[in-house]
């Protein structure tokens, strides 16, 4: 038996929905087209012979969507195999139905499948059903299959990552405690508690995407840390709307941000200066902003590193939904992310 995630991973479509029901009718359609334009005689006429395919596909093809709509949450259950063989053997079924019915009350004939024409008919659009449902069948399978590679690479490219950013972010968290033990000891031991709970929070999350909550809290004890170091030379101000704390984000998006505002910005300036951090939901997405002071024409070695990092790792997840920006203007650095605000993202 399928787990609930791995029937969200069927490789039958969710025929329910009105964008595959308009894919099959369209498909129906041309196929109707392609019959008339294969069986068209001199003596008929165009617009009757379409007409007659045309509803003959379209109802066939509507009952077995319907038919498959009802039982693929059944379906899904089992193997792809399995699930594709009662597949086509149902769109067989509705097709014998079908026939049938054009026997007994458009040909207003008794069955009889002794009778050519009648045997003829049904082996016919059973033939043609079971060939057209089959090729149908192996196409959403190849096409799922597809998706789970693509799904698998992305998953594995994150993965790394977000491996790069982790260890990046480790040294530069140890660095500080070791500057701080050389200065303060005390300050040093509550350097290594926030840290400890940083780790356990960020290192141990095997999550794509956590809420922005949490990410900002994690957030909050690295500065933490870095203000330990650098006194009242760094000042930090959180301008968090509520509305955005319940969205999710990827893991260590924020982090990074901030790790740069530092060293590249605050460290940079004598007399320090104020990090900034801002959220805000704005048409449906996440507005995030970290922005810092900076020395006009300096810009410091591996400052576009953390950020390329984080556009390639919204650009995996979000699949160009999501859009990061970063501006230089008058003594001020800003990073602006752009998330979709969909609470259920994953």
């Amino acid at each position: 038996m399928k787990t609930q995630q791995e029937e969200n991973d069927f490789f039958l479509p969710d025929f329910c929905q009105p964008q595959s029901v308009f894919f099959v009718i369209l498909i129906a359609e041309l196929l109707a087209v392609i019959f008339t334009l294969l069986n068209l005689r001199p003596s008929d006429s165009m617009w009757n012979i379409l007409g007659l395919y045309s509803i003959s596909i379209q109802t066939v093809s509507l009952f077995s969507v319907a038919a498959l709509c009802l039982l693929r949450p059944y379906m899904a259950r089992f193997s792809d195999w399995i699930s594709g063989a009662f597949s086509l053997a149902l769109i067989i079924l509705v097709t014998f139905g079908f026939s049938l019915v054009v026997i007994k009350w458009y040909w207003l004939l008794p069955l009889d499948f002794s009778h050519q024409a009648q045997a003829s008919l049904v082996v016919r659009n059973l033939f043609i059903a079971g060939l057209i449902g089959a090729v149908a069948l192996r196409y959403f399978y190849l096409q799922q299959q597809y998706r789970r590679q693509l799904v698998a690479e992305t998953n594995a490219r994150l993965q790394a990552l977000q491996a790069r950013i982790r260890p990046h972010f480790l040294f530069n968290s140890m660095n500080v405690i070791a500057s701080l033990t050389q200065i303060d000891p005390n300050k040093a031991e509550l350097a290594i508690q926030d840290l400890s709970d940083l780790f356990r929070a960020t290192l141990d999350d095997k999550q794509e995407l956590i809420p922005l909550a949490i990410e900002l809290e994690n957030g909050k004890k690295y500065m933490a840390i870095e203000q330990l170091r650098m006194g009242p030379r760094l000042k930090v101000n959180w301008d968090i709307s509520d509305d955005s704390l319940s969205i999710d984000v990827p893991p260590l998006s924020i982090q990074p941000l901030l790790e740069n505002a530092v060293y590249h910005g605050i460290q940079q300036i004598p007399e320090g200066g104020e990090v900034s951090i801002k959220s805000r939901i704005e048409k449906a997405q996440l507005i995030l902003q970290v922005t810092n002071p900076t020395i006009e024409g300096r810009r410091a070695a591996g400052h576009g590193i953390a950020l390329k990092n984080i556009a390639q790792r919204l650009e995996m997840i979000y699949q160009g939904k999501a859009r990061m920006e970063n501006s230089r203007l008058q003594g001020e650095y800003k990073v602006t992310l752009a998330i979709p605000a969909e609470k259920d993202k994953t």
